[in-house]
């Protein structure tokens, strides 16, 4: 596939890379020569462009890619300015971000129906990663449920899933098991590296160092870890 990432911040050039590294062509774009430079080796195509130029915006192959991902976040006005001309272009698929409640408004009031919030969410996960020990990473649905990956508490290690049956009795449902990496060292504490079983057979038999990737209530995920 392909996609057009504007602004190369932070955001934008983790974006952008990951894309690159997942085999898409990725046009990266920052009017910041220095950010461009750093970037030119891990990102299909970068330009240097201030794309708050009407004329340089649409000198951009707008309609032969799958998305326009502007992933400005410092400067409000260059998003907004971004993002309506994007708009009127009609360009297929437009995803804009937004980085406080005044942002979104402007987004959603342009038209702009998919609006990414990376801070807010950071937030909404770190505070649920706070309020369940021994949990590595979550998901939040909404405010109630959340997916979350966490680490087998030491009671229920050696137990099969069928032996700790965490639906019956903590009203919670399995998506996978995920088994440490062979491997020794700084990589194998990313949970990336971990093997993702989703048959979730029910006779498997829980190690020290498993995880477990569940979903359910924040209430109930809790009461299983405690």
């Amino acid at each position: 596939m392909k996609y057009i990432v504007i602004g190369l911040g932070f955001l934008g050039s983790f974006l952008a890379t990951k894309l690159t590294s997942l085999g898409h062509d990725v046009i990266g774009i920052d009017k910041r020569p220095e950010h461009v430079d750093e970037l030119k080796e891990r990102i299909t195509r970068v330009m240097i462009m201030d794309c708050t130029k009407h004329n340089a915006l649409k000198s951009l192959p707008l309609t032969d890619v799958d998305a326009v991902i502007v992933a400005i976040g410092e400067d409000v006005g260059a998003s907004v300015l971004i993002l309506s001309m994007l708009r009127k272009m009609k360009v297929k698929r437009i995803i804009g971000r937004a980085i406080n409640p005044m942002h979104q408004s402007i987004l959603s009031e342009l038209g702009i129906e998919e609006i990414t919030h990376p801070e807010e969410d950071i937030a909404n996960e770190l505070s649920a990663m706070l309020m369940l020990k021994d949990t590595v990473n979550t998901m939040i649905i909404n405010d109630q449920y959340i997916i979350a990956e966490i680490k087998i508490p030491a009671a229920y290690v050696g137990h099969s899933l069928a032996a700790v049956d965490l639906h019956t009795r903590f009203n919670i449902n399995t998506v996978a098991v995920k088994s440490a990496p062979a491997k020794k060292g700084p990589g194998a504490l990313f949970s990336r590296d971990y093997q993702v079983d989703l048959s979730c057979d029910p006779n498997r038999l829980l190690g020290e160092k498993d995880r477990l990737v569940v979903i359910g209530a924040v209430v109930d995920i809790r009461r299983f870890l405690d």
